[in-house]
């Protein structure tokens, strides 16, 4: 049997070249990504869903879709920029997404309405 030493390919690695900041970034940027698939795959199922299915709507989508799951096969960790890009594009996608479906209608007027309050509650028993 050979030395164990030999066998492993960790001691080869040698450090990581990323900080601590770059790598969290990144790790949110996949999850911004995922979350951007996930939200073309809904919005793929709801123009399929329709009575008369928009086939360029659809493919349109996939398209989307894909190139979404393209950027977070091809980011590095290491590229800042590119990561802080597709946080960015995400946040857009997703936000947006957010604002047109409000579940509860007249929750922003409410929320905007306790902004407003003096004194309000904010937890802090001012």
């Amino acid at each position: 049997m050979g030395n164990l030493a030999d066998l492993t390919v960790l001691p080869a690695l040698g450090k990581a070249r990323w900080t601590t900041a770059q790598i969290f970034g990144y790790e949110i940027a996949l999850e911004a990504v995922r979350q951007a698939i996930g939200a073309c795959a809904r919005r793929i199922a709801e123009a399929e869903a329709a009575d008369e299915p928009d086939q360029d709507l659809i493919a349109a989508l996939r398209a989307e879709q894909a190139a979404w799951a393209a950027r977070g096969e091809q980011l590095d960790p290491l590229d800042t920029r590119a990561v802080s890009r597709v946080r960015v594009d995400a946040d857009n996608l997703l936000s947006v997404d957010d604002e047109d479906e409000d579940d509860d209608e007249g929750a922003d007027e409410q929320d905007d309405d306790a902004e407003e309050e003096p004194g309000g509650q904010d937890g802090r028993g001012d």
